[in-house]
């Protein structure tokens, strides 16, 4: 039930009760696996999993999460790569026509730099499975993720043909269709996503960002977005996607008081894949208010965390980082991470912003040098 509302604090609760009493739940330690996730708490979420391999290695939901895992630290290449490679057949041969099979083998390649063998095999397995939406929907990530942004809003609007009551799909729809440049098709979601899934605070969150950052609908957007953080008034991340709504809004005073309230609910662990963004958005409201001061602070702070990230998932790591010592004024250091996360195969959209971002600063270094 909570897993349904997106409800990981009470789903944690629940699975860790089931937990105490049997350690070895398998279903409870891959659910408790996915709410640490969703919290952030990837540290804590490692040590479920490995739990849970231990005891049932060969097992499809294991190894999946296993696999997003283990390309997200990039160990694609070498031994591990070869691990990785052995794990992705061992779920080929249990499972050969599941989307997800072949959305970690897809993965795997683009990982590796292999961006065109990587979309070629979920265009072939869509291809193979017309009628199966998850097919067409991770062939749409995929082209997301590799920029061919025109082309993954057809494929994701086929998974929604196929499958209107995903709400992933929507919200996949939600980042690839203002990309694509067609908001007269994602205008009507919008409300159907609402009416669909009213329990889900991060739709809520998704709506309100899309209205103010996409439609300019300010006030909207905002009470929109603020309707997740009210389903969910203990969960941190609930709290930083609504600041960062508001930031967009450039409502950075009510920005700031959301965001540092979320930084309240982190977990002790530090909740890293949240806070690292949360960090640097309050370095940037702070100096839209010019508090120059405390942003540096924020900044600082960021840096520091992005380092705890890199372990998890080095080419998002490298792109705060980045993003931290632009705002720090060190222009070099950003480059150098910048450029590091595009080595690191950072995707789209998150590329295509760090490409220009380093066309800029290489033009201020050779400014400055010339001066």
């Amino acid at each position: 039930m909570q897993k349904g509302r997106e409800d990981p604090i009470g789903a944690l609760e629940a699975f860790s009760q089931v937990l105490s009493l049997n350690p070895d739940d398998i279903v409870a330690l891959i659910h408790s696996y996915d709410a640490l996730m969703a919290m952030g708490d990837f540290q804590a979420a490692r040590e479920q999993l490995s739990r849970a391999s231990a005891l049932v290695p060969d097992d499809f939901r294991v190894l999946q999460r296993q696999l997003d895992q283990r390309c997200g630290m990039k160990l694609v290449l070498g031994k591990e790569g070869k691990q990785t490679k052995k794990l992705i057949a061992s779920v080929l041969r249990q499972a050969p026509h599941a989307a997800e099979a072949y959305k970690s083998l897809a993965y795997y390649h683009l990982y590796r730099g292999d961006w065109a063998q990587g979309v070629g095999v979920l265009a072939e397995f869509a291809e193979q499975h017309p009628n199966h939406p998850s097919a067409w929907y991770y062939y749409g990530q995929c082209l997301f993720h590799t920029g061919e942004y025109q082309a993954a809003a057809e494929m994701m609007l086929k998974a929604y043909r196929l499958y209107p009551n995903d709400c992933e799909i929507y919200r996949a729809l939600c980042k690839i269709l203002p990309l694509a440049g067609r908001l007269e098709e994602l205008q009507p979601l919008l409300e159907e996503m609402l009416e669909r899934f009213p329990e889900r605070w991060s739709v809520w969150a998704t709506v309100g960002r899309v209205l103010v950052e996409s439609f300019q609908e300010i006030e909207r957007g905002c009470s929109v977005s603020a309707k997740g953080m009210q389903l969910q008034p203990q969960l941190a991340d609930a709290w930083f996607r609504h600041g960062r709504v508001l930031a967009l809004a450039l409502k950075h005073q009510e920005a700031i008081a959301t965001l540092e309230k979320g930084w309240q609910f982190l977990s002790a662990e530090g909740g890293y894949l949240q806070s690292v963004p949360a960090a640097v958005w309050l370095g940037e409201s702070y100096q839209g208010l010019g508090n120059d001061g405390i942003s540096r602070k924020w900044w600082e702070e960021a840096c520091v965390r992005s380092q705890k990230l890199k372990s998890f998932n080095s080419a998002t790591a490298d792109y705060w980082q980045g993003r931290a010592l632009e705002g720090l004024g060190d222009t070099l250091g950003a480059i150098a991470a910048y450029r590091t996360a595009l080595n690191q195969q950072l995707f789209y959209p998150a590329r295509g912003e760090v490409k220009e971002a380093l066309t800029r600063l290489q033009g201020m270094v050779r400014k400055k040098s010339r001066a």
